[in-house]
């Protein structure tokens, strides 16, 4: 039986260097979406989770269909 291999992006709101930042538009895309996405694309990770300690960042990433 194969290893369940669970993925896990930390994404803090309170962020001392850039506050906001997993919130922050690239090119349209909130920074946390944009890294959800490129983790997804793995084909090794069983799920992808999102540890936050907001709720915008939750709801985020809720919106475009992920787990935190």
């Amino acid at each position: 039986m194969a290893p369940r291999i669970i993925g896990v992006i930390p994404a803090r709101y309170g962020s001392t260097r850039l506050p906001r930042q997993a919130l922050r538009l690239i090119l349209g895309k909130p920074m946390i979406q944009r890294v959800f996405e490129r983790c997804r694309t793995t084909h090794i990770l069983n799920s992808l989770w999102v540890a936050t300690d907001d709720e915008r960042i939750a709801q985020a990433v809720a919106a475009m269909g992920g787990q935190g």
